[in-house]
């Protein structure tokens, strides 16, 4: 099997002077693009002894409260592969994160092609966030109770407590 650490770090050199950004493999065969002050993460990674370079990106957090709701949809999402150029969601069970992932054979690649997938799964992993970040607000809003719910389930309440002669 060949090693393709080297022709990694080239190609990542050259794609960095494109964008503006030293990129680099660390001695993990990991390379973490940082954009937004740090907010937002693009990372290629290149497993020793493996010829499939992987670009994944943390999406967003599992909502709380209608996680089932949540990860129904991102399945439905994972169908369509052409909505994320063939990109996956996945979850990092570390840290709870959706994960855009997208793996790639070092022998299919040469810079350019390199640089045009760097280049797209920015893009992608950008388009992904916002998607998820709507479709978890919209899910929120539709299992979250508002003050009106509560207040029509507390006189519902009250309702059948007075009947059957209980007071609340």
């Amino acid at each position: 099997m060949a090693e393709y650490r080297g022709t990694l770090d080239r190609y990542l050199l050259i794609a960095g002077n494109r964008i503006g950004s030293k990129l680099f493999l660390d001695k993990n065969g990991l390379c973490v693009l940082r954009k937004q002050n740090g907010l937002r993460e693009y990372v290629i990674e290149l497993p020793k002894h493996s010829e499939v370079v992987y670009f994944y990106s943390p999406i967003c957090k599992v909502p709380y409260g209608c996680s089932e709701e949540f990860f129904e949809k991102i399945l439905e999402l994972n169908l369509h592969g052409i909505t994320y150029n063939q990109a996956t969601f996945g979850l990092d069970a570390k840290t709870q994160n959706i994960v855009l992932s997208y793996p790639r054979s070092m022998e299919a690649l040469d810079e350019v092609a390199f640089s045009n997938i760097l280049n797209n799964f920015i893009k992608t992993a950008d388009r992904a966030e916002k998607d998820l970040v709507r479709l978890r607000r919209q899910l929120i809003e539709q299992t979250s109770l508002t003050e009106d719910d509560i207040d029509a389930e507390m006189n519902t309440y009250r309702t059948i407590s007075n009947n059957g002669k209980l007071k609340v």
